[in-house]
């Protein structure tokens, strides 16, 4: 009796003990669940509609399971895994032969010395690089390496025989940056004016006559047929920009824009595997990696001619697929869809559209010896009306000393005022090639000679007139945006601070130009200004958030949109009634649906708590909400 009494004791004891482990089990069981819900919900959202790996076939099946087992981008033999192959191939298996001079690409993409050996991680990812881009368009690639090899040995061979920078101010003053408004006339940029700052003599002078004549005469007019096709936007990506093209890739896919966009990447060190590989092509949009883009496995011009900052840009254009262009800063965000401005005036018959900036032209008088371009002493081309947002034809009614009494830039064969603002422009190769190369010819001597032609030490020295400048030397046509930019900014503190750019909508500016320009054959002087007056805007379609860039997390920690005094709105309050949307509101619902939602992973934000930073934006989200019917 006692044996059964012991073991009916230790029944129960077990069953107690059975009891609790049962209970933790199930409490264990219950948070495993909801934390995989949890997970599920941010990986499997339908807000995000183009984040999703087009390779593979997930569906409703949350990334983590679905990609369970697939290789790593280097397995230990430091073959890296191609998401464009099967999923246990490697670069090897594809057929193709291991791309040459993987090594060479590399250190000439990141511009490093060639004593700097890559590390095998470097080397693997390269060769995903070439192999990825073999598949795109091989036939187009090895066209376009033909191509650019002659445009580049062309601009090697002109380059001016001039040792030193052009840096020789007259009395060592630079030109002022002046801000373009009507009848200004202190200080008036006449000839004479300009003619007071940058100095060349002769000897540069000659050089770099010479060095334009030569690039003029062996440029060619057209592309090999089957090089270009199609319209399309271009941005300049690479290390940060690369958040800022998303951020404006997801913006144009938001506006229901279906046109495909390209990334120009420069260097190897910033070319993201994950964005260019995944995240990007979903989106319909590739990257171009621009040594291998540019150069092709043929390394014989890499060596001497190296491109950075505002260079970028015109290689990105050239480097494209597309026939008809929008470049894009990366920082710049469109109000709502661009693709109406390739198939309407002035794009089809100009073939170039450009913006204003806030500046007078302060391109030096030399620029037009040095390019053989006359600049007309009695003639005129027409005014800009920086308060009516369009060209006023003038003439010159009586006898003038034209180099002391008119403005340089409004003489026919100038180029016109104000200067050009290049965070967007629009231009076709068809029309325009020859100009995008003189565009890049300028730009690669740009630093050392042409800027401080074009700028002599003006604000916003850089790649931004060389494309006008171009087409106006060519003789090729052009549209100049009439609506003059908004800054855009708020005010604390009773201190008004510009944080962006507003640009519009070229084409109903073009359609009021040709209104304006009719009133003017009907109205004279006060009339005219009475009725143009009555005129409406064009739709503001860019905001060119030049600075500060739109990193949330910077934003708060530089007090842009959090201080003592609290949160702030970054471009006031009439976005709504300029642009059709609260466009703020638009931005930080993109941040929030790339980090937050769709919780890409993002190198830019790879050392900041996603967590706080998913609280910042929804923080700031919130005040623009509450906010919202303040706007005009």
């Amino acid at each position: 009796m006692r044996f059964l009494k012991n073991v009916a004791i230790r029944l129960r004891l077990q069953r107690r003990r059975h009891r609790n482990v049962s209970i933790a089990a199930a409490m264990l069981l219950t948070v495993v669940v909801f934390s995989l819900f949890y997970i599920w919900q941010d990986y499997a959202t339908e807000e995000f509609h183009y984040v999703m790996d087009p390779t593979k076939g997930c569906r409703f099946l949350p990334s983590f399971l679905c990609n369970w087992g697939l290789p790593s981008e280097a397995d230990d033999d430091d073959q890296p895994y191609n998401p464009l192959l099967s999923s246990t191939a490697k670069v090897g298996d594809s057929g193709k032969t291991k791309p040459k001079n993987a090594k060479d690409f590399a250190q000439k993409g990141q511009q490093e010395d060639s004593e700097s050996p890559l590390t095998q991680a470097e080397i693997a990812k390269l060769e995903q690089i070439l192999t990825h881009s073999q598949t795109l368009d091989a036939k187009r690639l090895a066209l376009g390496h033909e191509f650019y090899k002659d445009i580049l040995k062309d601009i090697i061979n002109a380059k001016p025989k001039i040792e030193n920078k052009l840096e020789r101010y007259l009395n060592g003053a630079k030109c002022n940056s002046e801000r373009y408004e009507d009848g200004k006339t202190d200080p008036f940029f006449s000839e004479e004016y300009l003619s007071s700052f940058l100095q060349l003599d002769e000897t540069e002078l000659s050089a770099l006559t010479a060095s334009h004549k030569y690039i003029m005469d062996h440029l060619p007019e057209s592309a090999p047929a089957g090089l270009y096709k199609g319209d399309g936007i271009v941005f300049v990506g690479g290390g940060k920009f690369n958040w800022l093209t998303l951020l404006s890739i997801r913006g144009l896919r938001g506006n229901g824009c279906e046109l495909p966009v390209e990334i120009l990447i420069p260097a190897l060190n910033e070319y993201d595997l994950e964005l260019c590989t995944k995240i990007f092509p979903a989106m319909n949009a590739q990257c171009i990696y621009l040594p291998t883009a540019l150069y092709g496995d043929d390394l014989e011009f890499a060596s001497r001619l190296s491109f950075k900052g505002y260079q970028y840009k015109s290689l990105a254009i050239l480097l494209s697929s597309f026939e008809n262009v929008l470049l894009m800063d990366s920082d710049n965000m469109a109000a709502y869809s661009p693709e109406h401005l390739f198939q309407n005036e002035p794009f089809l018959s100009r073939g170039l559209v450009v913006w204003p900036d806030y500046w007078r032209r302060s391109t030096s008088p030399s620029f037009y010896k040095i390019a053989g371009q006359e600049v007309s002493e009695n003639e005129l081309i027409p005014r800009y009306s920086e308060h009516f947002g369009y060209y006023q034809q003038q003439s010159l009614t009586a006898k003038f000393n034209a180099f002391k009494e008119v403005p340089y830039h409004e003489r026919k064969g100038a180029i016109p005022d104000p200067s050009s603002e290049s965070g967007q422009l629009m231009i076709s190769k068809k029309t325009h090639l020859k100009a995008i190369l003189l565009a890049l010819y300028y730009n690669t001597y740009g630093p050392k000679f042409y800027y401080p032609i074009f700028s002599q030490g003006a604000q916003g020295e850089g790649d931004k007139e060389t494309f006008l400048a171009a087409t106006v030397v060519l003789k090729k046509p052009f549209y100049q945006v009439g609506k003059f930019l908004n800054s855009l900014g708020n005010v604390k503190n009773g201190v008004y601070t510009g944080h962006a750019m507003g640009q519009f909508d070229p084409v109903i500016d073009y359609k009021l130009s040709l209104e304006k320009k009719e009133l003017a054959t009907r109205f004279k002087d006060k009339d005219l200004q009475t009725e143009l007056e009555k005129m409406g805007d064009p739709k503001m379609l860019f905001l060119h958030a030049n600075f500060p860039k739109l990193d949330p997390w910077a934003l708060r920690e530089a007090g842009e949109t959090l201080d003592k005094d609290g949160r702030h709105r970054l471009y006031g309050w009439s976005l709504k009634w300029r642009t059709g949307t609260d466009l703020e509101v638009d931005i930080w619902n993109h941040m929030n649906t790339i980090l937050c939602e769709a919780r890409l992973e993002i190198d830019h934000f790879k050392n900041i708590n996603r967590n706080y930073l998913c609280a910042e934006i929804k923080a700031q989200m919130k005040h623009l909400e509450k906010t919202a019917n303040r706007m005009e």
